[in-house]
């Protein structure tokens, strides 16, 4: 099923702490022991990026545009977060199976995962965009339904003022 993006880190963390038990901490250097962590914790900042789903794209592509990557801490953070902010606005987060997924369903070429729609079969979408079941998602070669074209503004009547 579908992880919430606490429940995978949570996972990564376990994993991270299994593997930190068998890291030889006996440093000499303070400054080499150091950088090493700086190292491993920012690798584990883009391990975490890149088994997100795809619906945190724009969220990631900011993240790693940044002059300065952030730690896990606040990447986990700031990626919690628009993970409620589309919860409670209550945008698609289902088109994946799972965070990890995403990348084991690519062929690793970095072609997107093929989405197959559980009500018709078809390939391209999944069941949330399915026009049989939602034919209000439809869009006509890219432009929205003519009721949805004309102008949200609307025309000033004879005699208002403004």
């Amino acid at each position: 099923g579908d992880l919430s993006v606490a429940s995978f880190y949570a996972a990564l963390k376990t994993k991270w702490e299994e593997l930190d038990y068998h890291v030889n901490d006996d440093w000499k250097c303070g400054v080499d022991h150091a950088l090493y962590w700086e190292k491993e914790w920012m690798d584990r900042t883009f391990i975490f990026l890149g088994g997100l789903r795809d619906e945190f794209e724009t969220i990631r592509s900011q993240l790693l545009n940044c002059d300065e990557i952030p730690g896990i801490e606040e990447v986990y953070a700031r990626i919690e977060s628009e993970e409620q902010r589309r919860q409670i606005m209550h945008i698609d987060s289902h088109q994946g199976s799972s965070p990890a997924a995403f990348v084991s369903h690519t062929s690793g070429t970095g072609q997107r995962p093929t989405r197959r729609c559980s009500h018709c079969n078809k390939v391209g979408h999944s069941v949330d965009f399915c026009w049989d079941l939602h034919p209000e998602k439809r869009l006509v070669r890219g432009r929205p339904p003519p009721h949805r074209r004309a102008s949200s503004v609307p025309e000033p009547s004879p005699g208002s003022s403004n």
